[in-house]
């Protein structure tokens, strides 16, 4: 057992942390220098929100995301903001981690959970002195069942075992729980509370449940928020559909109904954060854990546009995704950030904001330099992916994506939607693809499962066919072809399709 794991299961059997206060850990002394203030920290992580599903963005008129809009008229707009994977476990398993996950071999869905051997971002600012929340989808407590077909969620990695003190976790219908919606604690956590009201708006009213138990908590915190939107299954509450009736295509509408529902929720918790007088103090992330799903079959109403592609893919409609950031009297208002970022930085951002132990594990940059305008051009040389059989190096305008050894891309983003085979450049430009992709397999190389793949998966042959080689017809929007979609009823049963939301 290495010491990381030995002090994380003390801390899980005990309480109690061998990392707080003044302790000592190999990054460094933790905790904060005496009266300095730190700002509170949430980062919100929708699902399956596409780059045309912003408003801001102005890629959708269809599209009503006024506070989110707000957000980033309050701080910056990343026009270039990227996820680490275009698929939701081993994004969100970046985000938590504060480092690739591929660095620890959770590369796809099918190979978590997230190991209690990762120092989370969550036991990082706890270890800081912070008390920290988690509402919403975790997705990172996935094992294999014993017979090896299918996965179930194991207690043993839900958030609190990660570092979460309070925690609503679940994607809809059935949450395992720290606290009831009256800010009660439970006995023995986690307890299972069943809920068939709309995830959305239970996500939400949990959220403000924490922000209202600090007001008897004078820490500094930090929350995390998985919305559950817009990712399957659909569902048409009316209270939400009413207001997009503008919107023709049903799937669409239901898309940007749940879209809607969320950022309703951020609405309010920003205004409950002015209420508190805390909003000056408060540092927010806004970010996707992927891109839209536009296959037949998986399509939930959002979009990529004018992205290339859709969630499975390295292109950028799989991982270039909707991020803001906003820290009111911090960071200048108004601000559109053109250079590529990704989910590492905000994990980064925040440690190095909260004084929160640092090691080399954590591989984001801080933010704030470039954001106030200490540092200029690149945030990044470059940023690496590896997803199933594809592999992708961005660095400036260029991006360079290898499927299996069987094609070679190379594609100039000086303009979005540029991703498609009557673009590639590798002919003009073979010495730039040559050392980009050196470069890539460098990078592939020091993850745990090295190198770059070989053989082609089927499926991600058929995603390159339709959207980057165009052999094959577009997704069929509005014909019906879309995810698990559950109609609305007052009183269906808490669990309704919690069998497919994965």
């Amino acid at each position: 057992m290495n010491t990381w794991t030995f002090i994380k299961r003390v801390t899980m059997l005990t309480g109690v942390s061998l990392l707080s206060g003044s302790a000592l850990l190999t990054a460094g002394c933790v905790g904060h220098p005496e009266g300095k203030k730190v700002p509170n920290i949430i980062i919100f992580y929708a699902d399956d929100l596409g780059y045309a599903d912003l408003g801001i963005n102005g890629a959708d008129p269809d599209v009503r995301t006024p506070n989110l809009d707000q957000l980033a008229r309050d701080g910056v707009l990343f026009t270039k903001g990227y996820v680490t994977a275009p698929q939701c476990v081993p994004s969100r398993a970046g985000i938590i981690s504060c480092r690739h996950q591929n660095a620890f071999g959770l590369e796809d869905n099918n190979q978590g959970p997230l190991s209690h051997n990762e120092y989370t971002i969550a036991e990082r600012l706890r270890d800081a002195g912070y008390v920290t929340g988690m509402v919403g989808k975790w997705h990172l407590d996935l094992v294999q069942n014993e017979s090896g077909k299918g996965q179930r969620v194991s207690p043993d990695y839900l958030p609190h075992t990660h570092g979460f003190e309070e925690y609503f976790c679940g994607p809809m219908g059935r949450y395992h729980a720290s606290h009831d919606f009256n800010g009660n604690a439970l006995e023995n956590p986690p307890q299972i509370i069943n809920d068939p009201r709309f995830r959305i708006d239970i996500q939400s009213d949990a959220s403000l449940g924490f922000l209202e138990r600090r007001k008897t908590d004078d820490r500094p915190f930090f929350l995390y928020v998985g919305y559950f939107a817009p990712h399957s299954p659909m569902e048409d509450p009316p209270h939400y559909m009413e207001r997009m009736a503008h919107v023709k295509e049903y799937e669409r509408r239901m898309g940007l109904a749940s879209i809607l529902a969320m950022d309703d929720g951020i609405g309010l918790i920003r205004n409950k954060l002015d209420e508190m007088g805390i909003a000056d103090n408060t540092l927010i992330f806004f970010i996707s854990d992927n891109g839209a799903p536009l296959r037949e079959g998986a399509y939930v109403g959002s979009r990529n546009g004018p992205m290339t592609g859709e969630k499975g893919m390295q292109t950028d409609g799989g991982q270039r995704v909707p991020f803001l950031a906003a820290w009111p009297g911090k960071i200048p208002a108004g601000q559109v950030f053109e250079k590529a970022v990704w989910s590492l930085d905000a994990s980064a951002t925040a440690l190095a904001l909260a004084d929160a132990p640092v090691d080399e594990r954590v591989e984001g940059v801080n933010l704030m330099p470039w954001i106030l305008g200490d540092k200029r051009g690149e945030v990044h040389d470059a940023l690496y992916w590896r997803w199933r059989s594809q592999a992708a190096i961005l660095s400036g305008n260029w991006k360079f994506i290898r499927l299996g050894n069987k094609q070679r891309f190379l594609f100039d983003l000086t303009e979005p939607g540029k991703e498609t085979s009557s673009e590639n450049k590798i002919d003009q430009y073979p010495e730039i693809a040559e050392d980009l992709e050196r470069k890539l397999k460098a990078k592939a190389d020091s993850w745990q499962t090295k190198g770059l793949p070989d053989e082609v998966v089927g499926a991600d042959q058929l995603f390159f066919d339709l959207h980057v080689n165009l052999t094959l017809p577009a997704p069929p929007f509005g014909k019906g072809k879309t995810g698990v979609y559950i109609p609305w009823s007052e009183d269906r049963p808490a669990n309704a399709g919690l069998d497919r939301w994965k």
